[in-house]
């Protein structure tokens, strides 16, 4: 399935509710409002990934708020890896090691933790927590790694707090002791990152004069993700996410999301474009797959090659 820009439609991101326990200062809660309302089951969930895998989408990523609030994050992912997909999970990591032994059996091989910063009194600034918060994410990405899950830290880059050598130095050396790959992504406009945007955004570049200090090679381009750049530095993978007026990251999207009141957002900038909820509660294939269709239709880039004058 394409879009009339002729990108694939690959890869699915279930927003599974609308709560988080944190409260980041520049968190785009997945492009959705806080508190917008969780109508889908994990039977939903369900039906609608064995529609999405006959279309051949194949990987799928639960993501919120924070996913692993909901007691039935277990079946939900064991939903999706029963019709043959790929899944993968988004978290704060403050409950992960609680939920590492029911993810694993479920299906989940892959965690994606996000981690601003490795100082702990930091952290509790940007997260609205506490220390004692940051070690107990850290913990769980220690046990994550013993149970076969692979982990990958998530960075969002803000000015002034994670982009200086000594700090990204620091994150080197987590994701070696822990056996984790990076990901720098650039704050983004959007959700609370509106807010915080003039104050705090700075550019991927930034980070990637740092890692070359320390010794960075060019391995790879995730061209089936955003075409997104991959470098080696110490034994560590780091992926690069530019995706802030960068019409190089936006033709390589291959992704939809599915908010938590079952709507198909077409990119994480745009309102959600079609309404999914009515056929999945339906079990109405047909009417899953037209509906799919008309968000294709609609889905353009946020920030294009060539704009009309």
């Amino acid at each position: 399935m394409f879009d009339r820009f002729g990108r694939p439609f690959l890869k699915m991101r279930y927003v599974i509710n609308d709560e988080c326990n944190y409260f980041c200062i520049f968190c785009h809660f997945e492009g959705q409002k806080r508190r917008q309302g969780v109508t889908l089951t994990a039977e939903d969930y369900d039906f609608v990934t064995g529609v999405f895998t006959k279309l051949g989408i194949s990987d799928f990523k639960i993501t919120g708020g924070e996913p692993l609030l909901r007691s039935d994050v277990g079946k939900i992912a064991e939903s999706i890896s029963k019709w043959g997909g790929s899944v993968s999970i988004t978290t704060n990591g403050y409950l992960l090691r609680k939920w590492l032994p029911t993810l694993r059996k479920a299906g989940v091989r892959k965690v994606n933790i996000s981690l601003h910063t490795p100082d702990p009194d930091r952290y509790a600034k940007i997260t609205g927590t506490t220390p004692e918060v940051y070690r107990e994410v850290v913990e769980g990405l220690r046990t994550s790694k013993t149970l076969g899950i692979d982990v990958k830290i998530n960075v969002v880059v803000l000015k002034g707090i994670n982009t200086n050598r000594d700090t990204v130095r620091r994150f080197i050396n987590l994701a070696l002791e822990t056996h984790a790959s990076l990901q720098f992504i650039e704050l983004m406009p959007t959700g609370l990152g509106l807010n915080a945007f003039s104050q705090y955004y700075e550019p991927i570049e930034s980070i990637v004069e740092v890692i070359k200090e320390f010794g960075a090679k060019p391995a790879s381009l995730r061209r089936e993700l955003h075409l997104r750049p991959i470098y080696t530095v110490a034994g560590v993978v780091v992926e690069l996410i530019k995706n802030y007026n960068n019409p190089t990251f936006c033709s390589g999207c291959t992704t939809m999301r599915l908010t938590s009141d079952g709507k198909l957002k077409t990119c994480i900038y745009a309102e959600p474009s079609v309404d999914l909820a009515p056929h999945i509660k339906n079990r109405d294939v047909e009417g899953v797959i037209h509906t799919i269709n008309a968000a294709l239709r609609q889905r353009e880039p946020k920030f294009k090659f060539y704009s009309p004058s």
